[in-house]
C-alpha cells in the first residue's frame, strides 16, 4: 500500500467564510509536482478516512474523481452528505459515465465539474451537477461570465479557482461566482495611500510589547492586563477544553506561572492576531497550521527553541493580516533576527522550514527522505480546535 502526501485547500464564500475544503493527494514516491485523482486507492488505504476525521472539521470536502474512480464500488463507502465528487476536466462524458453519475446522484452524492470549458456533450452532467469550477488560467472572465448567464436558470453554484489576488476575487464575485479557491486571502491587499486603522495599530503595538525578547514576568503580566479584551480572551481560552487544567486560571500572573513566559507570549500573540478586524478566520487558521507544523518539524529534527518556530509560523501571514509587505509588518516588532530573516527572506534554519511548509501547500511535496504528512494532519486538527476556542 502506498503512502500519500496530503493537503487541504480552503474554499471560501463571498463573505470569505469557509464553505469547504478540497482534499488533494499525491503518492510520496511520485516526483511529479501535481495532485492526482487516486480516490479508489486513497479510500482503500484509509487515507481519506483519516483526512475526514482530522482535517475536514465537519465541512464539505471536494475530492478529485477520474473516469475510473467513478466506477469503483468504494465510492459508495464515502459519506454522501459531506463529500462532493469533483469530476476532472479530462473525463469523457459517455453514456456509461452519465448513467453512473445518475445512479450516484440518486444515492445523495453531489457533483462538481472541474476546470469547466463548455461543450454540448457536457449538458447531461450539467443537469446533475451542483457546482461548476472555473480555472482562471484556462478560461477568460468574459467566457465565464457568458456561461454563468447562459446557465442562470439552472440551480448551479459557480466556483472560481486559482484566485491569486483580491482583484480577481472581486471581479469574479461581480459576475456571479459564489465560491472561491486560491490563496489570495493569505496575501496582502496592497493599496497605495491606505493607512493602518487605529485598532490595528493598537494591536501592532501590543504585539511589539508582548514579544520583547527579554520581557520579565511582571512586565508581561502588566502588558496583557492593560488590554481588557486580551485579558478576557486569554483567560477564556486557557480555561477551555483545549487545555483542561485541573483548577481554573483566574489571573494572568497565574497563567504565566503555569505556562511560562514563552507559552504565554505565544497565546497572547495568537489572540491579538485574531482581533485584527476584517480578516477571515481561515487566514488565522492557515497561520496556526503553519505554526504547529513548524514546531513539529523543529521537534522532529532536534532544533533548539521549537517555540520560536511556532511563533515564526504564526507570524508568517502577518503581511496579509496587516495588508502590507512582510518587511513593513515585522519592522515594529522586537523579534529575534532568525525569525525576521525567515519571515522576510526565508533564510536560515527557520526559513528553510517555512520553505518546506509553503512548498507543500503549493505542490504537495515534502523533501526527499522526509514525510511530515501525519504532522500536517495533526496540525490541521490542532488549528481547527484552537481557532474554535478563541
Amino acid at each position: 500500500m502506498r503512502h500519500f502526501s496530503f493537503a487541504r485547500q480552503p474554499i471560501l464564500n463571498r463573505s470569505l467564510e469557509l464553505h469547504a475544503y478540497e482534499f488533494l493527494y499525491r503518492p510520496i514516491e511520485d516526483e511529479k509536482q501535481q495532485a492526482h485523482s487516486l480516490t479508489a486507492e486513497v479510500i482503500a488505504s484509509s487515507a481519506l478516512d483519516l483526512g475526514l476525521q482530522k482535517a475536514a472539521n465537519n465541512h464539505f470536502v471536494f475530492i478529485n474523481i477520474s473516469y475510473e474512480d467513478l466506477f469503483s464500488p468504494l465510492i459508495e463507502a464515502l459519506p454522501s452528505e459531506q463529500v462532493i465528487l469533483e469530476l476532472l476536466e479530462d473525463i469523457q462524458p459517455d453514456a456509461s459515465l452519465i448513467e453512473r453519475a445518475q445512479e450516484l446522484s440518486e444515492k445523495g452524492f453531489t457533483f462538481a465539474l472541474d476546470d469547466f470549458v463548455y461543450s454540448p456533450k457536457w449538458d447531461p452532467l450539467i443537469e446533475l451537477a451542483s457546482i461548476i469550477k472555473f480555472d482562471l488560467t484556462l478560461t477568460s472572465i468574459e467566457v465565464n461570465k457568458a456561461l454563468i448567464e447562459k446557465l442562470q436558470p439552472c440551480a448551479i453554484q459557480f466556483l472560481a479557482e486559482k484566485i491569486e489576488t483580491f482583484d480577481d476575487f472581486n471581479a469574479y464575485k461581480q459576475i456571479g461566482c459564489e465560491l472561491f479557491q486560491g490563496y489570495f486571502f493569505s496575501r496582502p491587499e496592497l493599496i497605495k495611500g491606505r493607512t493602518v486603522s487605529a485598532s490595528t495599530f493598537a494591536i501592532i503595538q501590543l504585539l511589539a510589547h508582548v514579544n520583547q525578547v527579554d520581557i520579565s514576568m511582571s512586565e508581561l503580566e502588566s502588558t496583557i492586563e492593560k488590554d481588557p479584551n486580551l485579558t478576557h480572551m486569554l483567560l477564556k481560552y486557557l480555561n477551555s477544553a483545549s487545555f483542561s487544567f485541573k483548577n481554573p486560571i483566574e489571573r494572568i500572573k497565574q497563567a504565566i506561572v503555569i505556562l511560562g513566559i514563552d507559552e504565554t507570549k505565544k497565546w497572547a500573540t495568537l489572540i491579538s492576531l485574531r482581533s485584527i478586524p476584517s480578516k477571515p478566520l481561515e487566514l488565522i487558521k492557515h497561520a496556526l497550521v503553519r505554526a504547529k507544523l513548524a514546531e513539529n518539524i523543529a521537534v522532529k529534527n532536534d532544533k533548539a527553541h521549537p517555540n520560536s518556530y511556532f511563533l515564526m509560523g504564526l507570524l508568517s501571514t502577518l503581511d496579509a493580516l496587516l495588508d502590507m509587505t512582510m518587511k513593513e509588518a515585522v519592522k515594529p516588532l522586537p523579534l529575534k533576527s532568525e525569525i525576521i530573516d525567515a519571515l522576510v527572506e526565508q533564510k536560515g534554519e527557520m526559513g528553510e522550514v517555512l520553505k518546506i511548509i509553503i512548498k507543500h501547500e503549493q505542490q504537495l511535496n515534502w523533501p526527499i527522505g522526509d514525510n511530515y504528512s501525519n504532522d500536517y494532519l495533526k496540525a490541521c486538527q490542532w488549528a481547527d480546535d484552537a481557532s474554535s476556542s478563541i
